[in-house]
């Protein structure tokens, strides 16, 4: 984990991210700033909501929206929180510093954007509602030319 000034480390905005597990998915927002990019934890969503989901056409899923967004609500990172108090809000937020970044791949598809983060210990893969060039541009001011971004029309860019 780095050790960062605070007065120096600037929030640059929010994305938030669902990431697909085995079973059920979690809900994170990624929040970058000048130096990191700092994973929010949000909430699970578990295995009933995938399996009855599929019966009810996502019934399930979003009454376990209404269950669980209350909690979730008190997780989102607000904009007057430090980077040091959004990283300590919950025990499973967790930092990447951008030392630890060998790549970021950007995707759009019809519906969302697929994101993938390789760093030089894992592949962390997550799916954004948020519009492609906003993500683009968020990710793109920190990570430079280690991100690469592919459109919907199979046009490929590398950011600089």
């Amino acid at each position: 984990m780095c050790s960062l000034d605070e007065k120096t480390e600037t929030v640059l905005g929010e994305i938030p991210v669902i990431a697909r597990l085995q079973v059920g998915s979690e809900h994170l927002t990624l929040v970058p700033t000048d130096a990191r990019i700092i994973v929010v934890y949000r909430g699970k969503r578990g295995a009933g909501a995938l399996a009855t989901g599929q019966f009810f056409g996502g019934l399930s899923g979003a009454f376990e929206d209404l269950l669980k967004s209350g909690k979730e609500s008190l997780a989102k990172p607000r904009g007057s929180q430090s980077p040091k108090e959004i990283l300590a809000s919950n025990k499973d937020n967790f930092a990447i510093g951008l030392d630890e970044i060998v790549r970021v791949d950007v995707e759009e598809t019809y519906h969302l954007v697929d994101l993938t983060i390789l760093t030089k210990n894992e592949k962390l893969e997550f799916s954004a509602r948020l519009r492609f060039d906003r993500v683009v541009d968020l990710l793109g001011k920190i990570v430079g030319d280690k991100m690469f971004s592919r459109r919907l029309d199979g046009r490929e860019q590398r950011s600089t």
